[in-house]
């Protein structure tokens, strides 16, 4: 699986706690999508996802789009 399906198993959350944070704008299907890692998703919509990770679990240390997106060279 993916970095973004460990964190959010760790906390317990399901893909609708990340969604919720940005209403039409971010998708339960673009979650699940980024969350198998299968397909690939926009920056733009990492970019959400991170941004909403952050608000939900309320880190000291914020994620970055690094941190949870790593890109192979």
């Amino acid at each position: 699986m993916t970095i973004l399906n460990d964190i959010l198993e760790q906390a317990g959350l399901k893909n609708h706690a990340v969604v919720e944070v940005f209403p039409g704008t971010l998708s339960h299907k673009t979650v699940q999508k980024a969350r198998l890692g299968t397909k690939p998703i926009s920056k733009k919509a990492e970019q959400k996802i991170v941004e909403a990770l952050n608000k939900v679990l309320l880190p000291e240390v914020p994620y970055s789009k690094q941190d949870v997106f790593p890109k192979e060279l």
